[in-house]
C-alpha cells in the first residue's frame, strides 16, 4: 500500500522522480567496490597510487584513481574482473530500474549519469575515484547494448586504418554520441552520451597529459604493441597494429 502510494505521488511530481533518479544513481555510484575489493582481500584500508614502468625509461607513470584498473594492478586480473563487473552492476541495475518503472520520461539517463559522477566523484571517499569505463558500460549495456558493439565494431576498424590501439579502445564512447542522435533522435540521450564523455575525458585528462609530457620531455616513441600492454590490453591487438594496420602496411608499400 504505502509502495504504491509513493509511486503514484512519484508519478505525479515528475521532479520529484528525477530529484530521487539523479540522488540515489549519485550514492550507489558513489561505492567503491575497487576499496571493497581490496578490503576483503587484504584487509587494508590503505589505498596508494599504483605505479606502473614505462617503456624505454626507468621513470614510473603513477595514477592516484581507485578503480578496477587500479585493483588489476594491486591484486591481478582476477580481481580486476570482478571489481569492473561490480562496477558495471552499480550504474546499471538503477539504471535498468528506472528505465522499467517510469516509462513516460527517460529518468534512467539521470540515474546514469549520475551513477557515473559518483563512481568518479565519490562523496564518501572526498570525491577521489575512478575513470568511469565501467560504469559508463553498464549504463550502456541497459539503455542501448547493441549500440555498443556497432560503436566498438566501427571504433576497431578506425583503429585499423589509422594503426591507434587507443583509438580502438576508446573511440566507441565519441562514436556512440552520433549513433544516439541518429538512433533516439532524442536530445535527452544525446546530452546523456556528451556528458557520459565529458566526465570519462575529464577524469583521463590528467593522466594522459602526463604522459604526453613525458613523452615529449623524453623524446620518446612507443610501438602501439607497448601502448595495448601499457593499458593492460596484452600485446596481441597492439602486435597487429603494428604489423598489418593500413598506415604501416601503406608505408611499407610506399618505401618498396
Amino acid at each position: 500500500m504505502i509502495m504504491n502510494e509513493t509511486l503514484a505521488f512519484l508519478q505525479e511530481h515528475t521532479w520529484a522522480i528525477a530529484v530521487v533518479a539523479a540522488l540515489s544513481g549519485y550514492l550507489i555510484g558513489s561505492v567503491s567496490t575497487a576499496r571493497l575489493i581490496y578490503f576483503l582481500v587484504t584487509g587494508s584500508t590503505k589505498y596508494e597510487p599504483f605505479k606502473e614502468s614505462i617503456p624505454h625509461t626507468d621513470e614510473k607513470f603513477e595514477s592516484d584513481l581507485i578503480s578496477a584498473t587500479w585493483v588489476t594492478m594491486k591484486l591481478g586480473k582476477r580481481y580486476g574482473c570482478i571489481t569492473s563487473i561490480l562496477d558495471m552492476l552499480k550504474v546499471a541495475l538503477p539504471t535498468l530500474f528506472f528505465k522499467l518503472i517510469f516509462l513516460s520520461h527517460p529518468f534512467s539517463l539521470l540515474a546514469a549519469i549520475f551513477g557515473i559522477l559518483g563512481h568518479n566523484y565519490p562523496i564518501y571517499y572526498r570525491f577521489q575515484g575512478g575513470r568511469g569505463e565501467s560504469p559508463i558500460l553498464g549504463a550502456l549495456f541497459v539503455i542501448n547494448w547493441f549500440g555498443i558493439l556497432i560503436a566498438n565494431g566501427v571504433a576497431s576498424i578506425l583503429g585499423y586504418l589509422f594503426g591507434s590501439i587507443l583509438v580502438l579502445r576508446w573511440g566507441a564512447y565519441i562514436l556512440l554520441i552520433g549513433w544516439f542522435w541518429y538512433y533516439f533522435r532524442d536530445p535527452y540521450y544525446v546530452l546523456f552520451m556528451v556528458m557520459a564523455n565529458v566526465l570519462f575525458w575529464t577524469s583521463m585528462w590528467s593522466d594522459l597529459a602526463r604522459f604526453q609530457n613525458l613523452k615529449k620531455k623524453k623524446g620518446l616513441k612507443f610501438t602501439e604493441a607497448e601502448v595495448s600492454e601499457f593499458m593492460l590490453m596484452g600485446k596481441s591487438s597492439g602486435r597487429f597494429l603494428d604489423k598489418y594496420g593500413l598506415y604501416i602496411v601503406l608505408k611499407r608499400w610506399f618505401k618498396s
